[in-house]
């Protein structure tokens, strides 16, 4: 196997080469992180290995296609941004203070995200036939891909860290304007994500939900539940003596 088919299958497998990676990322010109993309669990080799693939299995093309899946099924949240003329070091810093807000930027092959997008569903987006199979398929965020687009990603479903991305994308003045997202299932445009992010997050609405049980009298909806399996007790109980009459019987005797 050739040295780029060993450090490509090291990447996928989640391990670190100490070897030749600054050539691994001159040659897929994008800065990836080095862990699993084709499964969120790690996979034997010869089980990866033996992916039949619409491309090369070591293709470029294969790989961000396995990145894209690992990537929506790792967040709960992706936020679309287009890019406009990002310098070095207003990229470094912008990378920097998302990574500070929860969230991660990637630079996107419209293309290829696309393709990945209508066979989403399948449990190998890459596999051979996939992209026939779904070439129909007209996916919601399909429309949003247009001109040089990014990512942001977020591991959980908190509008808070939604809040601080947006503050993180006002300040890089144009530089990255905000065009859609996914949150879990739905896809949202700028209007709900500006509602999404003032909500309060699950801990505070878990929070929120029991102080309202205490003040609509807690004690008395554990009343009402207790009440309602007793009757299913006796209601089982009287059930039981009918389909078994002898201890109906010993019941009446008594």
């Amino acid at each position: 196997m050739s040295f780029q088919a060993n450090a490509l299958r090291g990447m996928r497998s989640g391990i670190r080469s100490s070897i030749g990676i600054s050539a691994i990322r001159s040659n897929l010109r994008v800065n990836l992180p080095f862990t699993s993309c084709y499964s969120t669990h790690q996979a034997p080799a010869e089980t990866f290995e033996q992916r039949t693939t619409e491309k090369s299995l070591f293709s470029r093309k294969t790989f961000l296609m396995d990145y894209y899946k690992y990537l929506n099924e790792n967040n709960e949240i992706v936020l679309f941004v287009h890019h406009n003329n990002v310098a070095k070091a207003d990229n470094k810093k912008v990378r920097s203070d998302l990574k500070k807000a929860g969230a991660q930027l990637n630079i996107i092959r419209n293309s290829i995200y696309n393709v990945y997008l209508k066979s989403e569903k399948e449990e190998d987006p890459s596999a051979k036939g996939m992209t026939e199979k779904n070439r129909g398929v007209e996916h919601p965020i399909s429309p949003l891909l247009n001109g040089p687009t990014a990512v942001i990603t977020i591991p959980k479903c908190e509008p808070s860290v939604v809040n601080d991305v947006l503050k993180v994308i006002k300040n890089a003045q144009e530089k990255l304007i905000l065009i859609g997202a996914r949150v879990e299932t739905s896809v949202f445009d700028v209007v709900d994500i500006e509602q999404f992010k003032t909500l309060p997050n699950k801990e505070q609405l878990h929070s929120q939900l029991a102080g309202l049980l205490t003040i609509l009298g807690g004690a008395g909806l554990v009343r009402t539940l207790e009440t309602a399996s007793n009757v299913l007790y006796l209601t089982l109980e009287e059930r039981r003596k009918d389909i078994d009459p002898s201890e109906k019987k010993e019941g009446e005797d008594q």
